[in-house]
């Protein structure tokens, strides 16, 4: 648990490069991308260890459900 300057608590998802809940759902909230891998790749979440991808995955889904950007995989181009 961290709590930041704001006073918020949040938890670490990313311990290798100190990555929060709370910047995952920014990240959601201002970045200019609807792409879930992206988004992560930008914060270097899953870089190293990759142990946290799954919960970022959750944590970037979760927010992007309150948020109406609509988040696809470009993956699939089709």
């Amino acid at each position: 648990m961290y709590t930041n300057s704001k006073g918020i608590k949040t938890m670490y998802v990313c311990i290798c490069k100190g990555i929060t809940e709370n910047q995952i759902k920014e990240a959601v909230t201002t970045r200019h991308s609807n792409n879930p891998k992206e988004i992560l790749k930008s914060l270097g979440v899953g870089s190293d260890c990759g142990t946290c991808v799954e919960d970022a995955i959750n944590t970037l889904l979760e927010q992007a459900a309150r948020t109406p950007i609509e988040m696809k995989d470009s993956s699939n181009n089709s």
